[in-house]
């Protein structure tokens, strides 16, 4: 399919476990659901064949960050910040967590996709402004309605994992069939954090890490 660009938080920390029991938890709900690690996907259709390739991408993102590291510091804001759930239609976004806009991580995702997939900087600022929804996804499903029978399950099991409440969202994307807001923004994670970019192709436990950095 692609070879996509992810930022991750680090194993074995609080909002890791948390994300990955909730993946698990939820997975049990939809006969079809897979595991897949806690991701951002930063960009996907990456132009990368070769192990150096892999190299060059991974040192852009450490490049990148350094760029703004003491800027995130000063702002104290994690560059990964949830504020409410979707229900999507499409298979890789049927239940996601929706992110806050952070410019620190959009300026990065801007940078990773001119280097590596667009066109020139005109074609990835445009891409940034219509595209880049910053998300991490819960649940990957071909379960295209859910029942509200369904949707009342999966609203409980995120609000017991993240000790919130949430209400109805009207404003969502075409694409989502049910949305919900946080009744306070959830902090995910910043730095550090690790990168990885990771082959999707196949069915989803087929996928393969071909690299990774922390940052």
């Amino acid at each position: 399919m692609t070879v996509a660009l992810w930022f991750m938080p680090q194993t074995n920390t609080p909002v890791y476990e948390t994300i990955h029991s909730l993946i698990l938890s939820l997975q049990t709900l939809f006969p079809d659901a897979a595991y897949f690690e806690p991701h951002l996907t930063i960009t996907a259709q990456l132009k990368c064949e070769t192990q150096d390739q892999v190299n060059q991408v991974l040192t852009s993102c450490v490049a990148a960050v350094q760029a703004v590291r003491s800027a995130v510091r000063s702002s104290k804001e994690p560059l990964v910040t949830f504020r409410g759930v979707s229900v999507g239609k499409p298979y890789f976004t049927k239940v996601r967590l929706v992110c806050e806009h952070n410019k620190y991580l959009m300026g990065i995702a801007q940078i990773m996709r001119e280097l590596y997939v667009a066109d020139g900087p005109e074609q990835a600022s445009q891409w940034l402004q219509e595209t880049f929804r910053p998300h991490v996804s819960l649940v990957y499903s071909d379960m295209y309605y859910v029942n509200q029978a369904l949707e009342r399950v999966v609203v409980q099991r995120i609000e017991d994992a993240l000790d919130l409440q949430m209400h109805s969202n009207a404003a969502m994307d075409d694409q989502d069939q049910s949305a919900w807001l946080f009744d306070r923004p959830l902090t995910g994670w910043g730095l550090p954090g690790t990168f990885k970019v990771v082959r999707c192709e196949g069915p989803v436990d087929e996928w393969e890490v071909l690299g990774s950095v922390e940052v």
